[in-house]
C-alpha cells in the first residue's frame, strides 16, 4: 500500500532528528580525514610541489584525475533532477534530492582541485575570468578558461535549482518544528529563515512550477556542456590520446556512468540508516542499474572507438601510444577500465543481480573505482608517452598526493553525512505529488477568470480538506457560484489548479528571457572587450574569435538566465519574507489542503452550501 500524505511527511522529516553516535563517530572520522589532508597540502605549499611525483614530461597526474573524476561525479545530479524531470520519469522522484546534494558536494571538491595543482594558492585570481586589467589578461580561446566559466556556472545553476526545490520541503519542517518545538526554538528560526516564507498558495505553486520547469530546461544543457568543455582541456592539445573529436561524448558519457553508480553507492547505506525503505524502493535501484547498463554501453563503444581512430588515422605516434595503454608496463590500468567500467556494469542484465542489494553496492563501488582509474589512465599515459622516445618518462604519486586525494573522499562524505540530518533527503513534496495526480479528477474550466488577490477587510471563508481531488472539485463550485476571488493552500503543486482557475501565464518566463539575452550579450562582451584591450594573436586565432567565444556566451547566457529566473520567482512569489500568508495553517504543508473565499457577510451561508458536495471536513469563518 502506497504511504499517505501524512507518512511521506513523517517518514522523511524523522531522518532529519537528533542523531545517534554512529554519526558523530562518522565526522569525527571524516573531518580528522580531512584535517589530514589540510596538514598534507600545508606542507606541499611550504615545501613546494616537488614533494608530488609531478616531473617532465608529466606535469599533470592525480590532482587532475582528481578534478575530473569528482566533475563527472557531479553530473548525474543535474542528469536525474533536470533531464528526467522533462521527461516525467516519475522514478526520480525518491532520488532526486540526494543526487543533486551530491552534485553540490561533488562540485565542490572538484572546485579544490585546480587550486591545489596550482600550487601557489595565492595566485588563484589568475584563473578567475575577468575584463582585463592591469594588464592582467584573461585568454578567452583558452580551455581552461572556459573550464573555469563552465564549473562555476554548472556550481552556481545546481545549487539554485537544489535550492528551490527544496523550498516546500524546508516549509514542512518549520510547520513541524513550530508546532513541536515553539515558534522561538532555535530549529524553528533556522527552517522559517530557509523557508523564506512559503506557504504552499496557488500563487505561489503557480510561479514556482513554471520557474522549476525553466531552472530544468537551462541545467540540462549544462549537463553535456560542462564535461565537454572539461574534455577540450585535453582534446584542444596535440599529444597522442588526447587530440581526438571522441572526448566530449566520451567525457559525458563516463561522467554519467560514475555518478549514476555514486547516486546507488551513496544511497544504499543512507535509505537503510534514515529508515527510508517506505519512499526508496528496490524499483528505484533498479531503474538506476538499467540506466548504468545504457551509460557502460556507450563507455565500452567509445573504448572500441577510440582505439579505430588510433588505427584507421594511420597516425604512427597516435597508435604506439593506444598500444602502449594495452600493453605496456601501464596495461593493468587499461584492462581495469574495462573490466570495471564495462564487463562488471553489464552484470546488472541479470535481474538477480540488479534487484540485491548487495550486488548493487559492490557493482557500484567497482565503477568508481574503475572511473577514477580511466581518468588516471587518460591523463597520465599521453604525457609519459608522447612523440619522442627520448622523451618517454613514469610517474608514481607521492603519499602527499595520496593522502590529499583521500582528505577529497572524506571532504565529500562529510557535507553528504551532515545533509543527511540537517535537510529533507528525499523531496517529499513530490513524492506527494504522486499521489494528488491520482485524486484530481478530470475537471472542467471555470467560465471566468479568478483574482487571487484577497482583498483586506472583506470576509473570507477557509475550507479545509484532505483530498487534492475535493479542493480542485471546491475550486470549480466556488468560481461556478460567482466567487470569483480565492486562494488555494497545497502541500503539493496541482497542475490543474491553473487550469481549471484559468490564471494568467507566470511572467517568469519574461524574467529568464530577460536574464538569458543579457546573459548572452554580456558573455560576448566580456570576451571580446577582453581580447581588443591587448589585440593578441595566439594560437593562430584573431583577436576576434568568434567561435571560441560562443563558449562564453553560452554559458553567460544559462548563469544569467538561472539568475533571473530566480529573482522573478523570488518577487513574483514574494519569497523573500520569513512570514507564512495570513491565515496559513501549518498543516497545509503535510497533509491538508485549503481553500480561502472572498465574500460578504451576507453569502456566507450560500457559500457554506455551494462548497457542500465537496466535503470539505472544516470551515472557519473570518470577518
Amino acid at each position: 500500500m502506497p504511504p499517505s500524505y501524512g507518512q511521506i511527511n513523517d517518514d522523511v522529516l524523522n531522518a532529519m532528528q537528533k542523531p545517534g553516535y554512529a554519526f558523530y563517530l562518522a565526522v569525527v572520522s571524516l573531518a580528522g580525514l580531512v584535517g589530514l589532508a589540510a596538514l598534507a597540502l600545508m606542507y606541499q605549499v611550504q615545501a613546494g610541489m616537488g614533494v608530488t611525483g609531478l616531473n617532465r614530461p608529466v606535469g599533470w597526474a592525480v590532482y587532475i584525475t582528481n578534478f575530473v573524476f569528482w566533475v563527472g561525479i557531479a553530473h548525474s545530479g543535474t542528469l536525474i533532477s533536470a533531464i528526467l524531470y522533462l521527461l516525467r520519469a516519475k522514478w526520480r522522484d525518491a532520488v532526486s534530492r540526494s543526487a543533486e546534494a551530491m552534485t553540490i558536494f561533488a562540485v565542490m571538491t572538484a572546485g579544490l582541485f585546480p587550486l591545489i595543482h596550482l600550487g601557489r594558492l595565492w595566485a588563484f585570481y589568475y584563473i578567475i575570468p575577468y575584463p582585463s586589467q592591469r594588464q592582467i589578461w584573461p585568454n578567452f580561446v583558452s580551455p581552461l578558461v572556459w573550464d573555469v566559466l563552465a564549473v562555476s556556472t554548472y556550481f552556481t545553476v545546481s545549487l539554485i535549482f537544489w535550492y528551490i526545490g527544496l523550498i516546500p520541503d524546508l516549509a514542512a519542517a518549520r510547520d513541524r518544528y513550530r508546532t513541536e518545538l515553539g515558534p522561538e526554538h532555535l530549529k524553528s528560526r533556522i527552517y522559517r529563515a530557509l523557508s523564506v516564507g512559503w506557504s504552499g498558495s496557488g500563487s505561489q505553486w503557480h510561479h514556482y512550477g513554471r520557474s522549476y520547469l525553466f531552472f530544468a530546461a537551462l541545467a540540462t544543457p549544462l549537463v553535456v556542456s560542462v564535461h565537454s568543455v572539461v574534455s577540450w582541456d585535453f582534446a584542444m592539445s596535440l599529444l597522442p590520446g588526447w587530440h581526438s573529436a571522441i572526448f566530449p561524448p566520451y567525457f559525458v558519457a563516463g561522467a554519467i556512468h560514475s555518478g549514476l553508480a555514486m547516486v546507488l553507492t551513496l544511497l544504499i547505506p543512507m535509505r537503510k540508516l534514515l529508515h527510508l525503505e517506505r519512499l526508496i524502493e528496490m524499483h528505484h535501484f533498479e531503474m538506476l542499474a538499467k540506466t548504468i547498463i545504457l551509460t557502460a554501453t556507450i563507455v565500452g563503444y567509445a573504448y572500441a572507438v577510440e582505439g579505430f581512430i588510433a588505427w584507421y588515422s594511420g597516425d604512427l605516434v597516435e597508435w604506439q601510444n593506444y598500444q602502449w595503454r594495452l600493453f605496456g608496463p601501464v596495461a593493468w590500468m587499461y584492462w581495469l577500465c574495462v573490466v570495471c567500467n564495462v564487463l562488471v556494469p553489464w552484470l546488472f542484465v541479470f535481474r538477480r543481480l540488479r534487484t540485491h542489494y548487495l550486488p548493487l553496492f559492490v557493482i557500484s563501488l567497482l565503477v568508481n573505482v574503475g572511473m577514477w582509474y580511466e581518468r588516471l589512465m587518460i591523463i597520465y599515459t599521453s604525457q609519459a608517452h608522447d612523440f619522442l622516445p627520448h622523451n618517454f618518462g613514469r610517474y608514481l604519486p607521492t603519499w602527499v598526493e595520496l593522502v590529499i586525494t583521500a582528505g577529497s573522499f572524506g571532504f565529500f562524505f562529510l557535507f553528504f553525512v551532515l545533509f543527511t540530518r540537517g535537510l529533507p533527503t528525499v523531496p517529499l513534496s513530490e513524492l506527494k505529488g504522486q499521489i494528488a495526480e491520482e485524486e484530481v479528477p478530470q475537471t472542467q474550466l471555470c467560465l471566468n477568470r479568478v483574482s487571487q488577490r484577497l482583498p483586506q477587510h472583506r470576509s473570507t471563508v477557509l475550507a479545509v480538506f484532505s483530498h487534492a481531488g475535493s479542493l480542485v472539485s471546491a475550486t470549480k463550485l466556488c468560481c461556478d457560484g460567482g466567487f470569483e476571488i480565492m486562494e488555494t493552500f497545497s502541500p503539493v503543486k496541482i497542475e490543474q489548479l491553473s487550469e481549471v482557475l484559468k490564471l494568467k501565464k507566470s511572467p517568469v518566463r519574461l524574467f529568464t528571457l530577460a536574464g538569458a539575452v543579457s546573459g548572452l550579450l554580456g558573455g560576448f562582451w566580456l570576451a571580446g572587450g577582453t581580447a581588443l584591450v591587448n589585440r593578441l594573436t595566439v594560437g593562430g586565432k584573431p583577436p576576434l574569435s568568434w567561435i571560441p567565444f560562443c563558449v562564453v556566451g553560452f554559458e553567460g547566457t544559462i548563469l544569467i538566465g538561472s539568475l533571473a529566473n530566480l529573482l522573478g520567482l523570488a518577487l513574483l512569489a514574494r519569497l523573500f519574507r520569513l512570514e507564512t500568508r495570513p491565515l496559513y495553517d501549518p498543516r497545509f504543508s503535510r497533509d491538508k489542503f485549503g481553500l480561502l473565499v472572498s465574500c460578504g457577510p451576507d453569502q456566507v451561508e450560500l457559500l457554506k452550501e455551494r462548497l457542500a458536495p465537496a466535503r470539505p471536513e472544516e470551515f472557519h469563518v473570518h470577518q
